[in-house]
């Protein structure tokens, strides 16, 4: 048996640049590992076929079959190394659902890292996340963790230096908004980015300012392009004391 921190993520910074034929989309963003986290313990038993049970706590909207990433990371596990055996999946929620946080996805890496644990090592971080990004753009970022540059649909990974350390707060609103219907949105507004967003030196700056460990004129460079259809509901950085460093992640 094992338990995981699943970490939530933030994107201090999210641009997205173009539109692929199959649905997905090209993206600019920084990502930071945040401590607020889901627990997710994994027991794995060998046994000839291969078993999934899971359980949660903390969020009884989420179902507890293969609609649950969580659920069909354990699937994919197997059918990549060929083993089997039977898996009780137990996730303690704490990240809210629907936030941009990234709460699915870290307890979709967590079973992926538990699991290679358990079972010996069979796969290296690389195949972790092939097998991650198959499921969803954000799991290679959460088995990784950190702060990183993400490029591609999200999967091109750069680790750059983390943001200063600083205090967060998270608050959310009432309703929440799914992935599939934020870029739907964002896709009728911009047309399906028939054409490619220009490229900004934002990120660039940012990166150089933590560097530089200079949180609050980083603040400058936020930027999140869900925000232009739903500034009342997706997530923004804000400082909540400059002089102390500190930062406000707000959703209001």
């Amino acid at each position: 048996m094992q338990t995981e921190r699943a970490n939530a993520k933030i994107n201090t910074y999210l641009n997205i640049t173009s539109r692929r034929p199959d649905g997905y989309h090209d993206i600019v963003s920084v990502m930071q590992t945040v401590s607020l986290c889901d627990l997710v313990t994994v027991d794995f038993q060998p046994a000839p076929q291969p078993q999934i049970a899971l359980s949660v706590s903390g969020n009884a909207d989420l179902p507890l079959d293969c609609r649950n990433l969580a659920w069909r990371a354990a699937e994919s596990f197997f059918a990549h190394t060929n083993l089997t055996g039977s898996v009780q999946i137990t996730i303690q929620k704490h990240i809210p659902a629907a936030a941009g946080l990234g709460g699915g996805s870290a307890d979709a890496a967590a079973v992926l890292r538990a699991l290679n644990s358990l079972c010996g090592h069979p796969l290296t971080v690389e195949e972790l996340c092939k097998i991650g990004v198959s499921l969803g753009a954000d799991i290679p970022f959460c088995i990784r963790g950190g702060a990183m540059l993400a490029t591609g649909i999200g999967d091109a990974l750069e680790r750059i230096c983390d943001m200063p350390p600083c205090t967060l707060v998270i608050a959310i609103g009432e309703e929440g908004i799914s992935t599939p219907r934020a870029y739907a949105a964002l896709d009728e507004k911009y047309d399906f980015f028939k054409e490619k967003s220009e490229s900004s030196n934002a990120v660039e700056e940012l990166i150089d300012l933590w560097k530089n460990d200079a949180l609050s004129a980083s603040c400058s460079c936020f930027y999140n392009v869900l925000r232009v259809l739903f500034p009342k509901k997706m997530p923004m950085l804000m400082p909540s004391n400059a002089s102390c460093a500190k930062t406000a992640l707000c959703r209001r």
